[in-house]
């Protein structure tokens, strides 16, 4: 299987990726471009403003900048391929996080969890919990005894010494009848 392409899907994937990578690179660079044309033509426009002219009455022409429209044109191309590099690293960016972050997360329920369970009880545990045969009640899986009516939960075999269900007629281990009391 290593020598296998990978599947259609993947790779229709892995072509838009790099579409969105290469076009957004391409687009954040001619929308920085126009940006910085714009500022420049703005500021070039008003650079005679502290300079000393060589005839005091007939100063230099001096009218709006005539490529200050390249900044508006800039920042819509510029925020377009920034979101489309973006969506082409998203996958990239997503897996460095989560191993960056499920670690963290692991060891903070590792912590929290036990204040919780303290807290809580045993919430939705059904394999964690021994259901009394007498009453139906819930109890704690290691309890010998019904929080609720006081029965036992489990009778031992008087063969081999097992521990059954309190409502088993034979010993799960040797198939022993079971003595109910």
């Amino acid at each position: 299987m290593a020598g296998q392409p990978p599947p259609p899907q993947l790779r229709d994937q892995a072509g838009v990726r790099t579409g969105l990578r290469i076009g957004g690179a391409i687009l954040a660079a001619i929308g920085l471009i126009l940006i910085i044309a714009g500022f420049a033509s703005f500021f070039t426009a008003f650079d005679s403003f502290g300079s000393s002219s060589p005839d005091p009455f007939n100063p230099p022409s001096m009218g709006p900048p005539k490529h200050f429209w390249m900044l508006f044109a800039g920042m819509p191309i510029l925020f377009i391929g920034v979101a489309m590099l973006g969506w082409g690293f998203l996958g990239t960016t997503t897996r460095y996080t989560a191993g960056e972050v499920a670690p963290t997360v692991k060891d903070t329920l590792d912590y929290v969890a036990p204040t919780i369970k303290d807290t809580l009880g045993s919430v939705g545990a059904g394999a964690e919990q021994a259901i009394c045969a007498k009453c139906g009640g819930a109890n704690d899986a290691d309890a010998k005894f019904c929080d609720n009516c006081g029965a036992a939960l489990s009778i031992s075999c008087p063969a081999c010494g097992h521990p059954n269900a309190a409502d088993s007629a034979f010993c799960s281990a040797c198939g022993k009848p079971l003595a109910q009391a």
